[in-house]
């Protein structure tokens, strides 16, 4: 008889630990945080009017539909346009073709996404101003989110958030090739 009400208690504590753990959770969304505006003066301020994900790049498998369902490219237009860097009428248009995404070994406790994309800055004469190919990882951890699909849309947004944010700091930072 004392046995059930110990499972029972240390179940709870157990209960109790990982629902705070959850509360406890990092940067949602796919959109970096604390973007900075480049500089007026930069080569890139307002200088890309459109953002394109043109096909021919990776098979995105399903467990991964946010970047083929316009989510990438939302999120990147957005912090694009938080940056100062897009802006309507901009000379250049920012190709960002997704090349890889590819989910880590299968951890009981956390769950890694990679994604490698390829970008592209062209003129309106189609001649490429930069390209880069950007590999970011993130891996979101059980005090994130119990759930292992919940980890893995976690995780997901957070390759693609670190993703963009290195696009975005080469951009902002002015080292590369000014149009």
């Amino acid at each position: 008889m004392f046995v059930l009400p110990r499972r029972v208690a240390a179940f709870a504590v157990i209960c109790a630990t990982l629902a705070g753990c959850v509360q406890t959770r990092g940067p949602e969304g796919p959109v970096p945080v604390g973007i900075t505006p480049v500089a007026a003066q930069s080569a890139y301020s307002g200088a890309i009017g459109a953002v394109v994900i043109p096909g021919g790049g990776a098979t995105i498998p399903a467990w991964a539909g946010d970047l083929s369902d316009g989510t990438f490219a939302a999120a990147l237009e957005n912090a694009l346009r938080q940056g100062g860097i897009m802006a309507p009428g901009g000379p250049l248009t920012l190709e960002a073709t997704v090349l890889d995404i590819a989910q880590g070994p299968a951890e009981p406790s956390s769950t890694k996404v990679v994604l490698s994309t390829a970008y592209r800055l062209v003129d309106g004469t189609g001649r490429a101003r930069l390209e880069r190919r950007v590999t970011s990882g993130y891996t979101a951890t059980l005090a994130q989110a119990v759930q292992g699909i919940e980890r893995l849309r976690l995780a997901r947004q957070g390759a693609m958030r670190e993703n963009i944010a290195v696009i975005l700091r080469e951009l902002g930072s002015g080292t590369g090739a000014a149009f």
